[in-house]
């Protein structure tokens, strides 16, 4: 097999990183702890080792590590989808027609290039209820030794339920990542008054039907009753994991369904004032192969935007994926959209102290960063037409690694170097870089050799 060779790596990882797991190029894995990076290879000591082991890095996948939850500062946070597909989250603190700045507690001050920047997404900083899981404190189980906590996940050893307690907020953000082998079978159950209790008096249940995913409420008043319609889901078919997410307005009785960040349905609860709902969310697997992990709670300012798609016959491969999608407008490169889907025309002249410089029809204007949600950064014949130069896409490199975040967003770089927690590179997207090795989960190696992409597709199924 041949492999490229991380050139420019690390004098050392001077304070000793704990790894979940080692995975390799042959495919064997095991656990324990990063001691230091040399040149060519990486010093590993675990448990069932006499003495640290040193391991080539061409003959390393992946390196998975424990979570670490970072906080943005300002008032919102920026999503820069870049034109390989990589996301950088941060405050917008700059735009130019060369440049988009951001900054971020795990890089500092970014400059992106504007033409490797595809899409721009501005959103309202949440509020942090919860992240993990981190371990199974604060946890309490149905019965006894009934759950394990390992790799960042927790999974039932036997048909069982695990419960937490929180304090909610009206409109919330729930997230998580859920693995299986064959077929699904769970509940997730939220905004419960009793977390001791399989089957609280007050709550909402999103729960498994086959390939179909159902939401269901009960009160004490009423016993369980759907919602809507069951929803079919296309992953159950065809994958081993998904990211679920639930938007719920408390409110309204709005509660919206995504799965891996599509909208798969948007239930209404008719009487969402009916019922004393508490704060506790549920987990309940009866499959001992079920693993939940990347678990967050947020508010969520409720925003709502698009439709559920019907999946056509229900079943999700990669012919689909490929299939070419319906052509969308072209963007009005003078159109800003605001937080409240209201519009202004003009041109976006600069930020300065967390204020947008706009230039309208009407004037010079000021608006708050956060107030904004998105503006196009190029019309549709600048995108296509590649020697314009305002639509790129990152160069490779030898030695580039692919690190992903907490919130399943990933970066590409070269890896140059790393000392006392911090890994330094370049991309041609944003420069040189100098990254919180706590800001990832996970890091990938020898991205491009083409007779290991048939073992990462393996493990993204699962």
């Amino acid at each position: 097999m041949k492999t490229p060779l991380l050139l420019l790596l690390l004098p050392a990882l001077l304070h000793a990183a704990p790894v979940s797991e080692v995975r390799c190029t042959d495919g064997s894995q095991f656990k324990g702890t990063l001691l230091d990076i040399g040149t060519d290879r990486a010093s590993f000591s675990a448990d069932f080792l006499a003495r640290p082991v040193p391991l080539k890095l061409d003959h390393i996948l992946e390196l998975t590590l424990p979570p670490h939850r970072g906080d943005f500062t300002g008032d919102h946070i920026a999503s820069a989808l870049l034109s390989n597909g990589d996301t950088l989250r941060g405050e917008l603190s700059g735009v130019t027609d060369k440049e988009i700045s951001l900054r971020t507690w795990y890089g500092g001050e970014m400059k992106l290039r504007r033409s490797m920047v595809d899409t721009l997404d501005i959103q309202n900083r949440p509020e942090l209820i919860y992240a993990g899981p981190t371990g199974l404190e604060g946890w309490t189980q149905s019965s006894p030794d009934s759950w394990l906590y390992e790799d960042n996940q927790l999974r039932p050893k036997k048909s069982s339920m695990i419960a937490r307690e929180l304090e909610l907020p009206q409109k919330i953000h729930f997230a998580f990542d859920m693995a299986w082998r064959s077929q699904p079978r769970f509940r997730f159950i939220f905004c419960s008054d009793d977390i001791l209790s399989s089957n609280p008096d007050n709550c909402y249940v999103l729960m498994t039907n086959g390939h179909y995913f159902e939401l269901r409420k009960s009160t004490s008043r009423n016993s369980p009753a759907a919602l809507g319609p069951s929803i079919q889901i296309p992953e159950f078919r065809s994958r081993e994991k998904i990211r679920v997410e639930l938007l719920v307005d408390r409110k309204t009785g709005l509660i919206r369904l995504m799965v891996n960040g599509r909208i798969a349905a948007d239930w209404t609860d008719p009487e969402p004032q009916v019922g004393a709902m508490g704060g506790g969310i549920h987990f309940e697997g009866n499959d001992n192969s079920l693993r939940f992990s990347r678990i967050e709670v947020n508010s969520w300012d409720g925003t709502v935007e698009g439709k559920a798609e019907i999946p056509d016959d229900g079943f999700l491969d990669e012919m689909d994926e490929d299939a070419p999608k319906a052509e969308e407008p072209e963007p009005d490169p003078t159109r800003i959209r605001l937080r409240n889907n209201d519009h202004i025309e003009g041109e976006m002249k600069g930020i300065e102290g967390g204020k947008v410089q706009l230039k309208t029809q009407f004037g010079d204007m000021e608006l708050p960063v956060s107030r904004l949600r998105s503006f196009p950064l190029r019309g549709k014949k600048e995108r296509d037409d590649y020697t314009l130069g305002l639509y790129e896409k990152p160069k490779r490199y030898t030695g580039d690694v692919r690190a992903w975040f907490t919130d399943g967003s990933r970066v590409t770089f070269r890896l140059e170097s790393a000392e006392n927690g911090r890994l330094k590179g370049y991309a041609q997207a944003f420069g040189q870089v100098d990254f919180d090795l706590k800001a990832f989960t996970r890091i990938e190696f020898n991205l491009y050799d083409p007779e290991l992409e048939e073992l990462r597709s393996a493990d993204a199924r699962w």
